[in-house]
């Protein structure tokens, strides 16, 4: 019997019932990934996101405007990411590449892994298909996992997730796409379908960036700061915390390192008592 995408999210739940073992060539291919996605996580940059400074490509095209308005100025100097940063990023790859190994171990078919698409110049590589369904894996925080399982991404999407997906579905001109996402602290895993008219246009996107980009003044603000609590203190937004330019709209941030990660605040009225830690400017 040919396994279908629709029962995809229970037949890897159950995977651990069934006590099947990898095939051979699956786990090579795992081995290999893995290594490939460590090297180049220790190789690259500390400003570098996918091996280079961030331009406009179908991973970014849906990020805001003014980041991207940033990032394609060599003159805006990019804050190194953290090595707990670059750490997530590599056990993110690493996730991505396991979710991969299990939708094959589970009976389903992954075709077309890493395609080449081309829309308007701006290059992508999409993660593949399963079952013939365009699928984009993601390993997931347990709050963005939420947002996928109740289609919250929709509404909030600050890494541009939807705008992604949307451009490869336009240049192969497919009315279904999916996200197969797992949360990298517990363990859950979701799958999230999106038919074409939840989907963005994409060149309508494409050419607003580039208009945006042209110009010598940075798009409005992506997000507000917000209030923190009853402190007086204000925060920054989460869509702005891996932003690489963040210091460029907040001068006065500041950053406070708590047991769960470091927490940026906009306007500090009463002192943390945690360590604070240094922002580059």
């Amino acid at each position: 019997m040919t396994a279908s995408f629709d029962t995809l999210e229970d037949d890897l739940k159950s995977l651990w019932d069934k006590g099947i073992e990898p095939s051979e060539k699956d786990l090579e291919e795992f081995a290999e990934n893995i290594k490939e996605a460590v090297v180049a996580s220790l190789t690259r940059s500390k400003t570098e996101v996918d091996g280079k400074r961030e331009v406009l490509r179908m991973s970014s095209i849906g990020k805001p405007m003014r980041q991207l308005w940033y990032a394609a100025r060599e003159d805006a100097k990019a804050e190194n990411f953290s090595y707990s940063t670059l750490l997530k990023f590599l056990y993110g790859s690493i996730i991505e590449e396991l979710l991969v190994l299990l939708v094959k171990t589970a009976g389903h078919s992954v075709t077309g892994q890493q395609e080449e698409h081309d829309i308007e110049g701006v290059k992508g590589h999409s993660d593949g298909r399963i079952d013939g369904v365009l699928v984009d894996f993601k390993s997931a925080s347990g709050r963005s996992l939420l947002k996928f399982k109740n289609k919250n991404i929709f509404f909030d999407d600050p890494f541009g997730y939807i705008a992604q997906i949307s451009a490869y579905a336009e240049k192969k001109k497919d009315d279904r796409a999916a996200f197969v996402v797992m949360d990298k602290q517990a363990g859950e895993l979701v799958t999230m379908e999106l038919s074409r008219s939840e989907m963005i246009d994409p060149m309508k996107r494409i050419a607003d960036l580039k208009e945006a980009l042209s110009k010598d003044t940075p798009p409005d603000l992506c997000y507000w700061d917000e209030e923190d609590g009853k402190s007086g203190n204000r925060k920054l937004a989460v869509g702005c915390s891996y932003c690489q330019f963040k210091s460029k709209c907040w001068p006065n941030l500041r950053a406070f390192k708590y047991s769960n990660g470091t927490r940026f605040r906009t306007v500090v009225e009463r002192e943390p008592n945690v360590e604070e830690v240094f922002v580059e400017q």
